[in-house]
């Protein structure tokens, strides 16, 4: 698949890499494509690995990945374009009590929104194996094709995907995450992580 990170950093950064380590195109979108930074982490991608600005991105991707600071989705998602019928990948987190979903889907209307990779850290998407199994990552989306594309490419890096079902119920799961991290992460560090056993 073709993959377009709208973000370099910590998660788009890690993700990309991944993607590309297992054979998927990947598009990192940059406001400094050329630059120092961007040459280092495409070294580190390797060969299925390129930039472009966020528009050449988003034109390049078959699914796009939103993962910029929450201050710059306004102007990233302009610089996007239009996104109808898009698969959009939601892994933005506020903390200022704004809905990061309600934005999104307020500034790219039609677009396949699926909210994903967002309850994790970047520590464990790098390495999202344990002893004991996988660490699940949760995600939603309304297109059940779009959901199930997410899914596969969190199954590609070695993530379990559960999906949640609804709007109202990753509302829960992320409330139940954040309830969660404050009393593990202090024991566990950055590198703990959840998974769903089922039978």
């Amino acid at each position: 698949m073709k993959i377009a990170s709208i973000g370099s950093g910590h998660i788009g950064g890690t993700l990309g890499k991944r993607w590309a380590a297992h054979g998927h195109e990947v598009m990192f979108g940059s406001r400094d494509p050329r630059g120092e930074r961007m040459t280092d982490l495409l070294a580190e991608a390797g060969p299925n690995a390129r930039a472009g600005t966020v528009r050449e991105a988003a034109a390049f991707g078959e699914a796009i990945l939103l993962a910029v600071r929450p201050e710059h989705v306004e102007q990233a998602l302009a610089e996007a374009g239009d996104l109808s019928g898009r698969i959009l990948i939601n892994c933005i987190n506020r903390y200022d009590g704004a809905s990061a979903e309600a934005e999104v889907r307020r500034l790219a209307p039609g677009a396949r929104i699926v909210r994903a990779f967002h309850t994790l850290p970047w520590e464990v998407l790098a390495e999202p194996r344990y002893e004991a199994g996988r660490a699940t990552a949760f995600l939603y989306g309304d297109d059940p094709s779009a959901t199930a594309a997410v899914a596969g490419l969190a199954a590609d890096i070695g993530l379990d995907a559960v999906d949640v079902g609804s709007p109202e119920a990753m509302a829960k799961t992320e409330a139940a995450n954040g309830a969660l991290w404050s009393v593990l992460g202090p024991r566990f560090g950055r590198t703990y992580s959840l998974q769903v056993l089922r039978r």
